[in-house]
């Protein structure tokens, strides 16, 4: 369960007393998530969410949250921060910065279908374009140089094929570098999977209702950013690609912002590039 500090009734009134929030009437942890602490608030007037950042200085926080408050004066469902009595949302909580979002609306889809693919592309391009004029952009501590620089130290953990298939691409990413620094970019959500989206289930027609997590955006290329989504949404539990799932997703995408001839002829390159960012990370995380 993701509650690693513990507030009890009393706290989180105080807390919640610096909002015109109406009445606070309770709070409850959130097993969902691995690196921070969350709680669902109930006031007189609605329900929140409370996170306190368990490894993020308030600087750190408040470099990559602002993305979070510039996405949702544009009108998109994000978890924006909401602003006390005294016009501040970076607050401290028990020594930990913390912050209070509306609870957006909407449930987490387990197997995408093609209409969620094409709702969670056209609500990734909105994004792009709604993050555009936002500088400066946050660098991306898990790209390109990072890829090269921590494999040597994570290839220990590897099989001597496996080696082999992680030297290979390698090889293969570094040789196609000037692809990747030509294709558009821009902010990137860096973490699409499909458990950090909201649907409204209701609808006929599935809607993405919210986007999550953007605790990873940075700034990247624009295609790397579709291509991870691809790599979670449109595979089932084999690794076999889902029928008709990718096509949406672009289909989606491509409503909003057409990808170039470039971004469609270096889709497989990106492709490639997501899932060596993800498996580096898995590797690195299986070490901590």
């Amino acid at each position: 369960m993701s509650v690693y500090t513990s507030l009890n009734h009393q706290e989180v009134a105080e807390f919640i007393a610096q909002f015109d929030l109406g009445t606070f009437i309770s709070h409850k942890g959130i097993a969902a998530g691995i690196e921070n602490t969350n709680y669902f608030v109930t006031t007189s007037t609605g329900e929140y969410v409370l996170t306190l950042f368990e490894h993020h200085y308030t600087d750190e926080v408040r470099d990559f949250v602002r993305l979070a408050r510039h996405l949702g004066r544009r009108g998109l469902n994000v978890p924006a921060p909401l602003v006390d009595h005294s016009d501040v949302w970076l607050h401290n909580l028990k020594n930990k910065p913390a912050i209070l979002c509306q609870r957006l609306p909407g449930e987490h889809i387990a197997d995408p279908q093609p209409a969620h693919c094409f709702a969670i592309g056209k609500a990734l391009a909105e994004m792009h374009l709604a993050a555009d004029d936002l500088h400066p952009r946050r660098a991306d501590t898990r790209g390109f140089d990072w890829w090269i620089n921590i494999s040597p130290e994570l290839k220990s953990d590897l099989s001597a094929q496996e080696q082999a298939v992680l030297d290979e691409e390698l090889v293969y990413q570094q040789a196609h570098r000037e692809q990747w620094l030509t294709l558009p970019q821009g902010w990137i959500h860096g973490d699409l999977f499909h458990d950090n989206a909201l649907f409204d289930t209701s609808a006929e027609q599935p809607a993405a209702s919210a986007i999550l997590d953007l605790y990873n955006a940075c700034e990247g290329t624009w295609l790397y950013d579709l291509a991870i989504i691809a790599n979670d949404w449109c595979c089932d539990s084999s690794g076999e690609w889902k029928a008709g799932c990718i096509e949406a997703l672009h289909q989606g995408y491509s409503s909003v912002r057409a990808l170039s001839d470039a971004e469609l002829a270096n889709w497989n390159l990106v492709l490639r590039g997501a899932a060596l960012r993800f498996w580096l990370s898995r590797l690195l995380t299986r070490r901590i």
